[in-house]
Formats: C-alpha cells, structure tokens, sequence
C-alpha cells in the first residue's frame, strides 16, 4: 500500500518537474469564482461544462438565509435529504439522492472530515458565519474521492482571504444577534491582501435554551430543554510566489449539546481539520499540487452527576501528491490529472476499545477530459487499497453538449464504493447483545444520470436531472450484527427553476421526488425522503429593503420495512428580511417554520418549531 502511493506521487513529481513538450494552451475557464467548482473533478471547472448535476450555494445565499444551522440550509435544495433528531446540535443524518448519510462524503476545503466510528461528519460543529460556499456534487464521484462518495460529495470551503477594494489592506465584519427559543451569538472576521499574501481569520459563539427535541412517548424521554452551545475559529492563509503558492487552512470547532435518553443525555464534540499546501506552476497550463491534511473528531457522551463516560475519537492524517496537464491539438481541448492519495486512520474508543484501531488507505487516479467546440467529456479511473478488505476500482464517464446557446443536454455513468466503518466491523458486544462484523465487503454501486439546463426564456432558467442508482452488498444492522444483505435501487426526477422578473424581484423553485426500492421485498426503503418540493422568492422592496420567503413541502416517510407506518407530510415557511443603513450596517430579522407547524423528519423526534432570530451586522 505505501509503495502503491509513494509510486504513483514520485510519478506525479517527476511529471510536474520535466520540460512541456506540447504547445502551451490559454487558460480555458476564465471567470468569476461564483461559476467555478472543483469537486466532481478534483480541480477547477467551469459549472457551465459540469458533466454532473452540480449546485453551488455562495456566500450572498448564505448571508440572506434565514437559518443559523447548516443543516436547515442545506434541506431547502434538490437532493438533498435532512432527517433531524431534534434542534440545533442534535444527531442528524444528511444524504444525497437517497443513498443515506453514510454513503454521502462529506468535505472541508476539499480533505473528508467523517467519523472512522460512526462513518458520518459532525455537521453540527460548521457553523455558517465560517463558510464561503458549499458546493454539492450528486452522484457516484467515488473515482475523485475514493470511499463513501455513492451518492455525492458536499464540499464546504471556509472564508477566503482576497482583495477588500478601494485599497484597504484589512476588512472586516462583526455580527451579534438573539434567538428564540431563547438564544444568542455572535460572530467575527477579518480577511485582506498585501504583497501577494491573502488572509482570512474568524470566530463564532453561539449558544441556545433549544426545546424539548422528543414526544412523550418517545422511548428515553426527558421532559426538559436540550441546549447547545458551540464555539470556533477558522483561518486561511495563502502566499503567492513566481514559481507558484503556498497555503493553509484550518478549522477548529467544539460544541456541547443535549438530548433525551435514559443513559448519556450530553455530548461534547470536538472536531479540527486543516491542511499545508503548495502549488508548483511549471507553465501557464501545467502544475502540481502537494498537500499534508490532519482533522480529528472526538466524541464524549455522558450524564451529569453520574460517573464514566464514552468516547469516541478519529484522527485521520494524509498525503496528496498531484499534477495536471493542459493542451490544445488543433480544434481540440485536453486536460490531464494524474495523482495519488494515502491516508490513516486511527480511532480510541473508551471505555472498551476495539481490537483493531488503526487502517492505511492508499490510491492512485487519473482524469483526463476533452472540449471540442460545443461538446465537453469527463472521465475518471482510480484504484483504491484499504488494509482491512482489499481493493476497489471505479469509474466514471460523463458528457455535455450545447445543443444551442440556451439548451445544454448531460450525461454520466459512475460507479462508486462504500467501506465499512469501525462500528460495522468491530463494534464491541454490549448490553444488547450487538456487536460489530469483521467478515464485511464494501458496498458497491452504479449510477447513471441524464439532465438539460435550458434558458427556456430571457431570464428563466431550468435544470431537470433524472437518474438510477444502484447498490448492491448494502450494510444493514440486524438484531445482532450488520451483514452485506441489502440490494437497493434509486430512481429520482429532479426539476429546478429560476425567473428573474425585474430588478427587484425574482422566483425559484424546485421538485425532488424518487423512488428507493428494497429489491428483495420491492418496498420503499424505510426513513428516506420520497418526495419534497420548495417554492420562493426575493424581493427588493426599497434599495435598503430586501425580503426573502420560502415554503418546503415533505411528504412523510414510511419508517418501518413493512411499510404500515409513515410520518405525517408537513409544509413549512421560512422568511427574512435584510435592512442596510449604509454599506457597512444591517440589521436582519427572520423566522424559520413561521407558523410553527409541529412535524418530525424522525419517528419520535420533534423538528424544529418556530424560531425568531435578530442580529446587527458592522463591516469595516
């Protein structure tokens, strides 16, 4: 397995140092950064030319959400399903196109920040203020980014340092707000650039009474209040040279937060990652990248006033060494990557620890696309070696067409793995009798995908996706041990629409609707979202005004294999409203559910109610 990486980056050094043999070609995506994404294909790419269903949340969506918690944020798009066991700080499961959260990678500044335990990311502990943009890959992208990426990737990029304009070195915001149920937070940063080095530095507290998240009848249920309080500091910083540029970048968060049950009822979650960087340009179409990333995500469960404690912790350090080639032969476009991955994981568990607390993953992937005149094609192919069950290759192909200036068809096919996590494979035997399997395969699936975004008319543009997923060795918990015995299969429509109507105001839309089969029993798959629709606009009332509503219909889940039981459907409003005195004050006012419908996303766990925040924003 070290051979494997160490082979594949001495390739990708030794490429990244020789002479260009091809004709240099002109940087082919020059625009601005809201129509860049880089990860379905592990590099910069024009949106426009995405061979795969991509969105692209930016930080002026952000700054306009009603919402402090990213997980709210994130329910409101296509794809997306949010299952919620209560409030703010509490468990959650996100995943993309019913694939499940454990089949959705999630990424910070492009580096996995998953649990090796539970094989999920502390999304609680991101807190929004921290966050540039989050770009949201569906699909199988498991040949860029190795395991877990079967239904998509989520990449979260934190603030960014860059020029402030009018020849200011330094600026800035401060934020500071409450909420209700009852609550407060504030928040800070400071970003800049001078003599070629980029900077940006924040931090947030927030802290809020929560509610009760159960029903009564909820098994482990506590009449009370459950809490949560969070802290963090994010920072990054980048240094550009003649030869190329040096970066960093890190975010260190810790949060506590309340639930009900009848043993621990608190939990306090520590998470860090970051990464050391630097680029080497060798032409104007030719560079390597290397990087050296560490995060860990440290678990603590216990009760107050009543000795010992669990603890579950995952520290996870890697290696990435790559290199990508530009060129042009006559009317053709070509774009070469090559490169190779190594990281390992180690997990403590107290106060049984697990027999097995250490694996090395290696890897080796290559890309290589091709633009000719109104056609773009991806492609990709990586092999992956983990220590515990062997090996996995996947693929993907893809394709986009301009069929006219206004009217883009898009294709894929992909395929992608899952591995088991240390739960799944040695979770020790507990008071239940449950114990973890060390004979698991990974899971593997299939995907294909046909979409158009057309420009129907002068400021309206529509994205429709349709697409089939397959899974097969699927994962399940049983009674006792999990087992590689589900065969599922996904079949989904998505159809995004935007109006601009003037200036001032402006209407989207958007229909999720799919269909997850168990293939043994041809029922739905229990607890994953079958349909879910969403309609809103913005308004600009004055030039200082502006005005957000949105409205998310859910159809209720079946929560059980039978299919007899299901929760109720639900219709929420969520709205703010953003007043500026001036170009460095603002005040914003919002409410999320304004009508305080009382629904659940989870058999037994109350979604969010109503909730009223206030905040003061100063920039300077």
């Amino acid at each position: 397995m070290y051979k494997l990486f160490f082979t594949t980056s001495l390739i990708a050094l030794v490429a990244g140092s020789g002479v260009s043999v091809a004709q240099d070609a002109p940087a082919k995506h020059e625009t601005v950064l809201s129509t860049i994404v880089v990860t379905p294909l592990r590099r910069e790419s024009a949106l426009a030319s995405a061979t795969a269903s991509v969105t692209v949340i930016d930080r002026a969506s952000i700054e306009k959400a009603p919402t402090l918690d990213l997980l709210q944020l994130l329910r409101s798009y296509a794809g997306v399903s949010v299952v919620n066991y209560g409030g703010m700080g509490a468990s959650s499961s996100l995943s993309l196109r019913g694939m499940g959260s454990t089949r959705t990678l999630v990424l910070v500044n492009g580096v996995r920040v998953s649990s090796a335990t539970s094989g999920t990311a502390t999304l609680s502990n991101i807190p929004l203020e921290s966050i540039e943009r989050v770009e949201i890959a569906k699909g199988p992208h498991s040949s860029a980014y190795g395991a877990d990426a079967i239904g998509g990737v989520i990449n979260i990029i934190t603030r960014e340092g860059g020029s402030c304009g009018n020849g200011k070195v330094m600026c800035g915001s401060i934020t500071a707000g409450v909420s209700y149920p009852w609550g407060a937070f504030t928040n800070a940063d400071v970003r800049g650039e001078k003599d070629g080095t980029t900077f940006a530095i924040g931090g947030s507290l927030i802290g809020t009474r929560g509610y009760d998240f159960t029903y009564p009848t909820t098994w482990g249920h506590e009449p009370d209040d459950d809490g949560f309080l969070r802290g963090s500091f994010n920072f990054n910083l980048a240094k550009r040279f003649d030869w190329g540029k040096l970066y960093a970048d890190g975010q260190f968060s810790r949060g506590r937060s309340q639930f009900d049950s009848l043993g621990s009822n608190q939990t306090d979650a520590t998470t860090f990652n970051g990464k050391l960087g630097a680029r080497l340009d060798h032409s104007e179409d030719w560079f390597t990248t290397l990087e050296v990333s560490h995060g860990f995500d440290r678990s603590k469960s216990f009760r107050d006033n009543v000795a010992g404690s669990e603890v579950y912790q995952t520290r996870r350090t890697g290696v990435l060494a790559q290199t990508e080639k530009s060129f042009e032969t006559g009317a053709l476009d070509h774009t070469l990557l090559f490169g190779g991955e190594f990281y390992r994981e180690n997990v403590v568990v107290r106060p049984t620890n697990y027999g097995t607390t250490e694996r090395d993953v290696a890897s080796a992937f290559a890309q290589y696309s091709l633009g000719y005149e109104d056609l773009h094609f991806d492609s990709g192919l990586r092999y992956d070696y983990n220590e515990q069950f062997g090996d996995a290759l996947t693929y993907n192909v893809g394709a986009a067409y301009d069929l006219t200036d206004d009217l883009t068809l898009r294709t894929s096919w992909g395929t992608g793995f899952r591995a088991p996590s240390f739960n799944d494979l040695y979770y020790p035997l507990d008071g239940w009798g449950m114990h973890g399997n060390p004979n698991l395969r990974p899971e593997h699936s299939k995907s294909l995908e046909a979409g158009l975004t057309w420009e129907v008319l002068d400021g309206t543009k529509l994205d429709v996706s349709i697409y089939r997923n397959w899974l097969k060795d699927g994962i399940v918990w049983g009674w006792v041990q999990p087992d590689n015995i589900s065969r599922m299969q996904v079949t989904g429509l998505e159809v995004s629409v935007n109006h601009t109507v003037n200036d001032r105001l402006s209407l989207n839309g958007a229909i999720d609707w799919r269909d997850p089969r168990d293939e043994s029993t041809n029922k739905y798959i229990a607890n994953i979202e079958r349909f879910k629709a969403n309609a809103g606009f913005t308004f600009a009332a004055t030039e200082a005004l502006s005005i957000d509503v949105s409205a998310i219909y859910g159809s209720g889940v079946f929560t059980n294999a039978a299919n007899t039981a299901r929760l109720d459907s639900y219709v929420t409003v969520d709205t703010s409203a953003i007043y500026k005195f001036d170009e460095q004050s603002s005040v914003k006012l919002a409410a999320e559910n304004l009508f305080d419908k009382d629904y659940a996303t989870r058999d037994g766990y109350r979604a969010p109610g109503r909730t009223v925040t206030f905040s003061f924003t100063r920039k300077f």
